[in-house]
């Protein structure tokens, strides 16, 4: 179809492909167990999308429908949605090239695209939710932008978020079942942790909290926590099955420590089923839910670390989905280096896109305020990373320093 394509000449239609494909699509350094790398092709239009399933996927659509649903109860923001839905619908080609690649594939016939599902999924770390939502709501204000590049830059800001919720459950999850194992009768409410980051080219000496955040010393890590979070989510799973049986809650999610506020019924029957797993644990009354859930973890933990390292569940669909997420092409949130192993860092796009997205918020924009900005998407500096990142956005000219105002020194958009 497309060297038939009317805008096409034969005797470039090869040449032209090969941009193509060097431009518009992406692959992996390797394929999985050693296969062949897949090529996919960058949906730099929202036909692109409806027309090329990829080759594997993910249930991405859930994860958004997550991030736009927050509040207790939780509500999907129907008003976000249908805003983003307009921007995408009413994007145009960015040149004749992208035209004709439209063009072709939108002539490729597939199974007509359902609406997405639109009720809410309650997230576990609602402050992930709310943070997706305020960026999401500034980027689609964006209008500068060619539609190739806003979509692209639109995908950046989802993995961002998505590797974001990844960490943030697992050491939320790690938090609630240690302090409750603690101390049954204390609450625990979920909350974006300080996740630490360096800049792209700092240097990762032993001493910076960015070198130990992935993969620490003394201690688990996040990596750790990820890797455990599969056992931990297989609790929250057995109890939102009793929930769903045993009560009439509408939304049968629940953390742990509000299953301790369940019916003294309720809550044994989960302790009960989760004894099932657990060939040395007997429900008797000794066997509360806090110590029979960390019971439960440990033994998720032994039966995937039995297995080879290429059928871990936990790297394949956890810790691998981090590093994938992180690692992007413009922006990246993620690097790994000989002798230092894995850092969440931000490279230069990454920064000039959160202070992008910062400064179009005009109230205050301040770079004390754009340090909090990033804090409360999980991305901490250390004092030395603050000052890094301040020289990288002055040298992109992003930096306003007014010195009628005591020196003050502002972000602002380019």
């Amino acid at each position: 179809m497309f060297e038939r394509h009317e805008s096409v000449d034969d005797d470039v239609a090869e040449q032209v492909w090969d941009v193509f494909e060097a431009t518009y699509t992406t692959t992996g350094s390797r394929g999985a167990r050693g296969k062949k790398a897949k090529r996919y092709v960058v949906p730099f239009h929202p036909v692109i999308a409806k027309h090329v399933e990829p080759h594997e996927t993910r249930n991405w659509g859930d994860w958004y429908r997550m991030l736009m649903s927050s509040g207790r109860p939780a509500e999907f923001n129907q008003e976000l949605h249908d805003a983003f839905v307009a921007r995408l619908e009413g994007l145009e080609p960015s040149n004749l090239f992208e035209q004709v690649f439209v063009d072709v594939i939108g002539r490729i016939e597939t199974e007509a695209v359902g609406e997405p599902a639109t009720d809410p999924l309650r997230p576990y770390v609602d402050e992930c939710a709310s943070a997706f939502q305020s960026d999401l709501r500034r980027w689609l204000d964006d209008e500068y932008d060619s539609p190739s590049n806003w979509l692209q830059s639109t995908r950046d800001l989802f993995c961002f978020h998505f590797m974001m919720y990844y960490a943030q459950l697992a050491l939320n999850l790690e938090r609630e079942f240690d302090r409750l194992a603690k101390d049954p009768e204390r609450d625990y409410e979920p909350e974006i942790k300080q996740l630490y980051f360096g800049l792209w080219d700092e240097k990762a000496s032993q001493d910076r909290r960015f070198r130990q955040e992935w993969r620490a010393r003394d201690q688990r890590g996040v990596e750790g926590h990820v890797y455990d979070s599969w056992g931990r989510l297989a609790v929250l799973n057995e109890i939102a099955a009793v929930v769903e049986r045993k009560t009439d809650r509408e939304q049968t999610a629940v953390t742990l420590s509000e299953a301790m506020a369940l019916p003294d019924s309720v809550r044994r029957t989960v302790v009960v089923e989760l004894c099932e797993h657990l060939p040395d644990t007997e429900p008797s009354d000794d066997v509360d839910l806090p110590t029979v859930a960390q019971r439960m973890t440990n033994r998720v933990r032994s039966y995937y670390e039995e297995k080879t390292q290429s059928n871990q569940t936990p790297i394949s669909m956890g810790i691998n989905v981090v590093r994938q997420l992180g690692d992007g092409g413009d922006r990246k949130y993620w690097r790994t280096q000989r002798k230092i192993g894995p850092t969440f860092r931000l490279n230069r796009g990454a920064l000039r896109f959160f202070a992008r997205l910062f400064a179009m918020n005009e109230d205050d924009t301040h770079y004390d305020e754009f340090v909090s900005y990033l804090q409360r998407r999980g991305i901490f500096l250390d004092s030395k990373s603050e000052r890094y990142a301040l020289e990288e956005l002055d040298e992109m000219g992003m930096i306003d320093r007014q010195s009628d105002s005591g020196g003050a020194v502002y972000v602002r958009s380019l």
